[in-house]
């Protein structure tokens, strides 16, 4: 075999090598953004909301036997444990809160009851029906970092839920493969915020004694819901209300 032919053989298994090692690093590649996307975090969420609900009287004369119906609506406050006690049926446990749950590519979302004794979502809420994003890479990053969210939930029947639905708009912290995740408090900052009417929502519901130093993100809401209030069937407007996704539930 002559000196040109030997050196041939060793640049072709050279080139070999080369493309079984690119090919490897596709496969990689491939199977990492496969995985990505595949993943679903849960994230404890706070909200407070105004809510409009039917409070019409019936008058009986006892004369006349004539009935009157005098039609008003009363307003209320409720905060997520009061969503998560219509989807249970009953009041919750300090482990039982309200979370909302997304995939990597933020395309599905459900708003949840998890119950943090057994690490799991016990009941849907409601579920994304479409989940609509734009992203930006923010001045004090390097990467896309940030995404805005316009989101239409569908209300899951469920114990006292009945149904409805609720669009939330709001924004989300991202990470370097694309996936929401969080930040320190003192991050969670947007310019616009104030003109989205997104704020930060204390936690007022049961598990209040726990300090959370992280944010997803947060968001602002209209809705309606249908529920069996004090026995009865209701329809619940939701005007204006506020979300904040917090740390990751686990």
């Amino acid at each position: 075999m002559t000196a040109g032919k030997q050196k041939n053989k060793r640049g072709d298994k050279m080139i070999g090598k080369r493309l079984m090692a690119a090919c490897a690093a596709m496969v990689v590649v491939a199977t990492t953004g496969v995985f990505a996307t595949d993943v679903v975090a849960t994230y404890r969420t706070t909200s407070a909301m105004l809510v409009v609900a039917d409070k019409s009287v019936t008058n009986i004369n006892t004369l006349t036997s004539h009935t009157n119906v005098v039609l008003r609506f009363e307003y209320a406050v409720y905060d997520g444990s009061n969503l998560v006690a219509l989807a249970l049926g009953g009041n919750p446990t300090s482990n039982q809160v309200f979370a909302m749950d997304i995939d990597c590519d933020s395309t599905t979302a459900h708003l949840v009851v998890f119950d943090k004794s057994v690490s799991s979502n016990i009941a849907t809420i409601a579920t994304s029906a479409s989940f609509d994003t734009l992203l930006q890479q923010t001045t004090r990053s390097t990467i896309t970092d940030e995404e805005r969210f316009v989101s239409l939930f569908n209300v899951n029947p469920t114990h006292d839920l009945l149904g409805g639905f609720v669009t939330v708009a709001g924004r989300l912290h991202l990470t370097t493969n694309g996936c929401p995740h969080t930040v320190l408090v003192s991050l969670d900052r947007d310019p616009e915020d104030s003109a989205c009417d997104d704020r930060d929502v204390p936690d007022t519901d049961q598990d209040a004694k726990v300090k959370d130093e992280l944010r997803l993100g947060q968001a602002h809401f209209i809705g309606v819901l249908d529920a069996i209030i004090d026995g009865g069937t209701n329809t619940v407007l939701i005007p204006r209300g506020h979300m904040t996704f917090r740390h990751e539930l686990e």
